[in-house]
């Protein structure tokens, strides 16, 4: 378990890391985006692999939510009440959360897409509320693996270092295969951090009042 963190902190964290997302897009953006596209174009195996990786988030986050719900409401009729209650309540109201707010908060930034910045010339910028089909901040894998891991470090401490590792991975894949900015990404890690953080912090709450 964690413990609760106070208002004041999560603004001053929040803080820190807008200044660091708002760094990462005057410096570093477009600069890495450059640098690994010239690196995928020297490959053209690899480079035309990444460029086919369908997009199954979606699909994942369906069939991970349906799971667990699942298997929380068998749980619940049995009046199996327990830790694993617990980690499969939050983490199967998170993924779905994070999906519907990095689809919306794609729609509102509506940045341009990495390859479109890199390979179509297109200008990085972000067009507020245009962004369907062209919208990539934040990152909405890690946005949504970002919140499952969390639940997981929450419930589940002894996996917290290879969560950290897959995150890792996972946001240096991201950006490796052009199809991130480094800014998404730290923006996508973030917010998945705080919608299960306050998801797991009203769950207690309505837990301790019963």
């Amino acid at each position: 378990m964690i413990k609760k963190y106070s208002s004041i902190y999560w603004i001053l964290i929040s803080i820190i890391v807008l200044i660091v997302i708002v760094g990462s897009i005057k410096l570093l953006d477009a600069k890495i985006a450059v640098i690994v596209m010239h690196f995928l174009q020297s490959f053209h195996k690899f480079h035309k692999i990444t460029e086919d990786i369908p997009d199954l988030l979606v699909y994942l986050v369906s069939l991970g939510t349906i799971i667990m719900w699942s298997i929380y409401l068998y749980r619940s009729h049995e009046k199996i009440h327990d830790l694993k209650m617990k980690f499969l309540k939050l983490a199967a109201t998170t993924l779905p959360t994070a999906f519907l707010l990095k689809l919306f908060f794609q729609f509102m930034f509506g940045r341009t897409h990495t390859r479109l910045f890199v390979q179509a010339n297109q200008p990085l910028r972000f067009n507020w509320f245009h962004g369907i089909g062209i919208g990539c901040f934040p990152s909405g894998h890690m946005t949504v693996f970002t919140a499952f891991g969390v639940a997981i470090w929450i419930y589940y401490p002894h996996y917290r270092r290879p969560v950290l590792i897959t995150l890792l991975i996972l946001g240096a894949a991201l950006i490796a295969t052009d199809y991130h900015f480094l800014s998404d990404v730290i923006a996508g890690a973030y917010l998945g951090v705080i919608i299960t953080y306050f998801l797991w912090n009203g769950f207690k709450r309505k837990d301790d009042k019963s």
